[in-house]
């Protein structure tokens, strides 16, 4: 859908708080709900290899093997080591996410990325979002994202930011994303002001493909995906 989102219902309940003050000045919060979205945006310029026929079963393999892991500072390193790397999309959100992005292949045109918005109500004036694009070239996949369980306040007066401009990161991050088996991932090492700064949001690019044949070629050898490829 261009110019909207494939919305998902809500599975949290509307809150709604009105502050008013001596002037009689009313304003609201925006409800505080669990809900997932994807939309198609146009890019012009643009020229990726669209609509992509994917099953629910094939994105879902795909997606499951995307993981993010956070930057530690020196300190954290040294008393902890490394952060362990986490899903991408835990199994419910997967599960909700994939139908409504294997619609947005099938409906892209070549100048149409999906966007996809996820939000994790957390307390009535506090919620996580996570959110990105996706888009193919050749037979590769780019995954890119711009929040991961980012947390936002509801501020009365003040409109939903993230929701209307999901490619903006909320509030700054520092993560990468992986792929395991890496042996399907292009190795693209970001350059130093991307890497320092986080000048553009972390991506992977990877080998969809490829992948996917060579889950097919264990799944007609006897073994299920999950055993050929098991989940990180």
């Amino acid at each position: 859908m261009r110019d909207g989102w494939y919305g998902l219902a809500p599975i949290a309940g509307a809150f709604l708080l009105g502050l008013v003050a001596c002037s009689s000045y009313v304003t609201t919060v925006q409800p505080v709900e669990d809900e997932i979205l994807v939309k198609l945006v146009a890019d012009p310029l643009a020229a990726y290899d669209h609509p992509v026929p994917l099953t629910v079963q094939d994105l879902t393999a795909i997606l499951q093997h995307v993981q993010v892991e956070y930057k530690a500072g020196w300190l954290q390193n040294f008393l902890t080591g490394p952060l362990k790397a986490v899903p991408l999309f835990d199994p419910e959100s997967l599960a909700r996410v994939v139908p409504p992005l294997v619609r947005a292949f099938e409906e892209a045109n070549q100048h149409d990325r999906i966007v996809f918005y996820i939000a994790d109500r957390r307390t009535n004036l506090r919620r996580e979002i996570t959110s990105g694009t996706l888009f193919v070239t050749g037979q590769l996949m780019h995954i890119s994202l711009s929040n991961f369980r980012n947390g936002v306040d509801v501020i009365p007066g003040v409109a939903a930011y993230d929701r209307d401009s999901p490619g903006i990161a909320a509030a700054p991050q520092r993560f990468s994303m992986t792929f395991e088996p890496a042996e399907f991932v292009l190795d693209r090492t970001p350059g130093f002001i991307q890497e320092v700064f986080g000048a553009t949001p972390p991506s992977l690019l990877v080998d969809y493909r490829l992948f996917l044949n060579s889950v097919s070629r264990h799944a007609d050898l006897g073994s299920s995906p999950a055993e050929a490829i098991p989940s990180p």
